[in-house]
């Protein structure tokens, strides 16, 4: 297995999802990740210690060099999420639905490969990399309707948890 099907694995629940999408994964994949708020390198170094995981995991050798890529950092951010704030047990390996949550909020989830649209995803991205979305979220990866605040200046882990807290109540 290669780092990028490797990548997809963690975040796909069926080979239909994997083999549908492969287009948007292979476009986020070659989408650099640009973290412009501060401590938003951290969720870069997060998806560039996937390729030493990779590594440890698979026992293969990683040969991706150069900054992290969105689908590294959304796959990491992802990973956290599961393991760091959400797992639990009883309800199994979840990584997968906060991935998909962050797709559909960031309007990706539409662009299978027979929709997929080159320049509506470059929109996107650049919406995402300079956090050009609104204030509560809307069209980035956590959106709370009504957020009193603005999600494009804090860093996406604590986007993330405002997004949990507010998706259960906490």
């Amino acid at each position: 297995m290669n780092y990028f099907d490797w990548l997809v694995f963690l975040v796909c629940q069926d080979d239909r999802e994997m083999t549908s999408y492969q287009k948007l994964f292979k476009a986020l994949f070659e989408t650099e990740f640009v973290p412009i708020i501060e401590h938003d390198e951290n969720r870069a170094d997060d998806g560039l210690n996937l390729r030493r995981t990779f590594e440890d995991e698979v026992g293969g050798e990683c040969d991706i060099f150069g900054p992290c890529s969105v689908l590294e950092m959304l796959v990491a951010l992802a990973l956290r999420c599961e393991n760091d704030i959400m797992y639990d047990p009883d309800e199994g390996d979840r990584t997968g639905v906060w991935f998909w949550e962050m797709i559909d909020n960031l309007n990706l989830s539409r662009m299978d490969n027979c929709r997929f649209d080159k320049n509506e995803f470059n929109r996107i991205m650049k919406r995402l990399n300079t956090r050009t979305y609104d204030a509560d979220g809307f069209g980035g990866p956590f959106y709370i309707a009504g957020f009193r605040g603005d999600m494009r200046e804090i860093e996406l882990w604590y986007q993330l948890s405002y997004y949990l807290s507010d998706r259960f109540s906490w």
